[in-house]
């Protein structure tokens, strides 16, 4: 064979084999590309999520200490005026009716701002719970009916303050008896309830309605208020975020009541979702199994407080804070 053709063909075998080299060097480099630029993201992503925790529990942290600062200066003067009538025994019954009444005022604060920092806390144990798996559910057999007429009928008081026509479909609910946690299943009531007055504007109105479908049981909580941009719609229910609708914190909230609302309803094998339109108001619909437990499960304790809907509706309407004078 001519040395020429040998030397020629082992220079394109060679070639070949270095082509074949160069093509699988550029597939990884193009493979750890891909690769890096995915690790990116995720670090980029978990650089975001950690910004907006640390920004959720500074604020947290905030709303957490300036209720105390309210309470303490309530009690504070409450002390101080006790210490002057106590001293001053020729005030008039005018003045003394004036002192008591200012009393009450800073009374009604203190009771106000325990019942903030009542709701932030619960949140955040709450949060905890759902974050390592240890939320529980208490079902019992209970009038699912009766349970929703009793709390709009706790929650009227707020709606009347801010002229809102706050109704209860009654008599087309009739009796429905389902197993529900009843501490939960009132918390994400009263959280949709207290969404629905702070985003409705006065002269308007707010339904909750229950009925029951293909083996289901339908709650649903509908407002004419300012509803929810569709571009919102889909991370309303996630952790840290918000609606954007309100620039102020105190009106827009902290992101985790919806947040645990699903999480309420999820242990119940329910699903919750949302019907909104921007200025044309919004309605949250929850379907639950209509399933009841044994009957050896007996409800909690009418006593117990937790399920005192009074004191949790004081708790879930004690947005803003309450100032002493």
């Amino acid at each position: 064979m001519d040395p020429t053709r040998i030397v020629l063909a082992g220079v394109v075998i060679l070639a070949a084999v270095l082509a074949a080299a160069l093509v699988a060097v550029l597939i990884c480099l193009k493979k750890s590309h891909n690769e890096a630029r995915l690790l990116k993201e995720q670090l980029d992503s978990a650089i975001k999520t950690d910004e907006r925790r640390i920004s959720f529990f500074s604020s947290m942290v905030h709303e957490l200490k300036m209720p105390l600062s309210v309470i303490l200066g309530a009690v504070q003067l409450i002390e101080i005026k006790q210490k002057n009538m106590q001293q001053d025994e020729k005030k008039t019954n005018g003045t003394a009716i004036q002192e008591t009444a200012h009393m009450e005022k800073n009374i009604a604060a203190i009771k106000h701002n325990c019942h903030r920092m009542m709701k932030l806390t619960n949140d955040l144990i709450d949060l905890a719970k759902s974050e390592t798996g240890y939320l529980r559910l208490r079902p019992v057999n209970c009038d699912l009916c009766a349970l929703l007429d009793e709390i709009v009928q706790s929650v009227q008081p707020y709606a009347l303050k801010k002229q809102l026509d706050l109704r209860f479909e009654k008599r087309a609910c009739g009796r429905i008896i389902v197993a529900l946690d009843m501490e939960k299943t009132e918390r994400i009531m009263l959280n949709l309830l207290s969404n629905a007055v702070k985003f409705t504007d006065p002269g308007g109105s707010i339904t909750v309605s229950a009925y029951t479908a293909d083996g289901r049981v339908y709650i649903s909580v509908k407002d004419t208020g300012t509803g929810i941009p569709a571009d919102k719609q889909d991370e309303i229910f996630d952790l840290y975020k918000q609606s954007g609708l309100h620039p102020c914190a105190e009106k827009e909230g902290f992101g985790i009541g919806l947040f645990l609302v699903k999480k309420f309803v999820e242990l119940h094998r329910g699903n919750i979702r949302l019907i909104s339109n921007k200025d044309m108001g919004s309605e949250f619909i929850i379907d639950l199994p209509a399933e009841t437990v044994k009957s050896s499960q007996k409800a909690p304790d009418a006593d117990d407080p937790g399920l005192m809907v009074g004191d949790a509706v004081s708790t879930d309407f004690s947005g803003g804070h309450s100032v002493i004078s």
